[in-house]
């Protein structure tokens, strides 16, 4: 039975629940093309600035991802080196009849780590970003840890017939690799954020040196930071910002790229610049096409119920 077929003999209340579902799906699709065709604009018409000359505030910059001094970032999954990591860890238990993927771990990295280009460098703090990374692996285990990602290509029967009860993914940034980042730029010290702000930053970039942080906080000496260690810590870092702030001609310690205050779109991408407004240019085609394929529908179930 055709379209037209199933519409003739289609009840009153069928008609009416297909035209509000074809309504809600032409308004998604229209959205969303909107705003693919709106965030490829913004990419194509914001030009890039250079690290050393951008101006506070909402930019767009390229360059290699670089770790910051310290104890590294270590992907919770594959063991590899990298600026940053998400992950998730999940189990299928066959034998209790439930066939689904249970989710057992999951984390995204939030350490700060650092993008450089020929003019200088600028910290990234990642939290709360849209990543698009260059890295993305899914495999197969018998144990909740992996010890390291698959070896070498997968058979055909590996694909196929994957064994062992977990699955493991995982996404990361290796470092030197190279990153188009869109957000908030401001430096620390410089006046352009809050003191909360600015308290928040330079305690992720004291947390990158383990070993200073212990040695400068770390008062019972037992290889950690506990919970009035580190109020003690935050404490000493408002007071380092409110005591810059208080300097007439306090200078800028670090720049950095944070999420922006106003919602803005904050977005750390292995893609390029022009791949990433293609991207967005085909998206919202494809959306917009999903929208004239709604409305059409939505238009011919509206008139077989007006006709009756």
């Amino acid at each position: 039975m055709g379209m037209s077929g199933w519409l003739a003999a289609a009840g009153e209340h069928e008609i009416w629940l297909l035209t509000w579902l074809s309504a809600a799906v032409a308004a998604l699709c229209l959205w969303q093309g909107f705003r693919h065709l709106g965030h490829g604009r913004a990419i194509t018409d914001r030009p890039t600035s250079r690290i050393r000359s951008a101006a506070q505030g909402y930019v767009e910059l390229e360059g290699r991802a670089r770790m910051m001094a310290g104890a590294p970032i270590i992907a919770p999954l594959s063991g590899k080196r990298c600026v940053w990591y998400r992950y998730t860890l999940e189990r299928k238990d066959r034998g209790s009849g439930d066939s689904s993927w249970q989710t057992i771990d999951a984390g995204t990295s939030t350490a700060i780590f650092e993008i450089e280009d020929e003019t200088g460098r600028c910290v990234v703090d990642p939290e709360d970003a849209e990543v698009l990374p260059p890295i993305r692996l899914s495999w197969r285990g018998l144990y909740p840890q992996p010890g390291g990602p698959p070896r070498g290509r997968r058979s055909v029967w590996e694909v196929l017939l994957p064994a062992g009860p977990y699955r493991y993914t995982e996404s990361r940034i290796p470092e030197g690799e190279w990153l188009f980042v869109s957000g908030q730029f401001a430096g620390i010290g410089g006046g352009d954020c809050s003191p909360e702000e600015e308290t928040r930053d330079l305690l992720a970039a004291w947390k990158r040196d383990k070993t200073a942080l212990l040695r400068r906080f770390d008062e019972n000496k037992d290889g950690d930071i506990d919970l009035a260690e580190w109020e003690k810590a935050r404490e000493s870092a408002r007071d380092e910002v409110f005591r810059r702030r208080g300097t007439a001609a306090h200078s800028v310690e670090l720049n950095v790229l944070r999420k922006p205050r106003d919602g803005s779109r904050f977005l750390i991408s292995a893609l390029s610049q022009d791949h990433l407004a293609r991207r967005h240019l085909w998206l919202g085609l494809a959306w917009l096409t999903g929208f004239l394929v709604a409305a059409s529908l939505g238009g011919a179930v509206s008139a077989r119920l007006w006709n009756g």
